[in-house]
């Protein structure tokens, strides 16, 4: 991504006390009017600034301090010049489902926190978002096959079985992959968020994994990304199932 041609946008959500922000950035300008143009949409966000230039975007970024970071460039390393989680912020990569190998190789190599198809439409796009803000992470079920594929690839899929987990681990991480909050974790199974935290950290402990979202890409390749909804029997695709609060 060349300095000269990266442009973004710093947009408000207003729902949030206090504001929080979330960083557009592109390679192509385009990209960077229509992404905006769908959040803005919703009547909680509002855009703050438009940008353009590798200084300026580096310049709003630690301005800003953006939760999320959506990003839809082509890249070699990683896509901006500053990582969210310096601050607790969140990277989010739109991809096309029908991107080379490779193209999903590159992406997961850079190790961030959400995955979003191009394809995706408005409401998708504004709930990817806030999943990704609240859960921390956010897998695309049309990316969840090639990114996975690509994990594994690079050697960073988790190799210790399910077996290693107790049941009620097990059904923790069922809820994590689903999208659930810690908060949410502890009022379905009568707990409380501590106990949960110990309970995600001893699976991190057993599986060798570093945070939710790998946890969530375990949950995938374990077949346990799907589940029956409560009211209406439904499958809903993990992550999707996060409530927008």
């Amino acid at each position: 991504m060349r300095p000269s041609t990266i442009s973004g946008a710093i947009v408000a959500d207003s729902a949030c006390h206090p504001n929080e922000h979330v960083a557009v950035v592109a390679d192509r300008r385009l990209s960077v009017a229509a992404l905006s143009a769908l959040l803005v949409a919703e009547p909680r966000y509002r855009l703050l600034q438009e940008i353009r230039g590798m200084n300026a975007l580096t310049a709003a970024l630690r301005h800003f301090r953006p939760t999320v970071a959506l990003v839809d460039a082509m890249w070699n390393g990683w896509p901006i010049p500053l990582d969210p989680g310096e601050w607790g912020g969140r990277t989010m990569l739109m991809l096309d489902p029908a991107d080379e190998p490779q193209v999903f190789v590159r992406a997961a190599r850079t190790g961030v926190h959400g995955y979003l198809s191009r394809s995706a439409t408005r409401h998708a796009l504004v709930m990817a978002v806030e999943t990704l803000r609240i859960t921390g992470y956010y897998l695309d079920p049309l990316l969840a096959e090639p990114i996975v594929s690509a994990l594994r690839e690079i050697g960073r899929a988790p190799l210790t079985q399910r077996s290693a987990l107790s049941q009620h681990e097990q059904d923790i991480l069922v809820a994590v992959a689903r999208g659930r909050s810690s908060k949410e974790i502890a009022r379905e199974y009568a707990i409380t968020p501590k106990t949960v935290a110990n309970h995600v950290a001893n699976m991190y402990q057993k599986l060798n994994l570093k945070h939710r979202g790998e946890l969530v890409l375990y949950a995938a390749r374990e077949g346990l990304t799907s589940s029956e909804s409560p009211d209406d029997g439904t499958t809903i695709p993990f992550n999707i199932a996060a409530a927008v609060r």
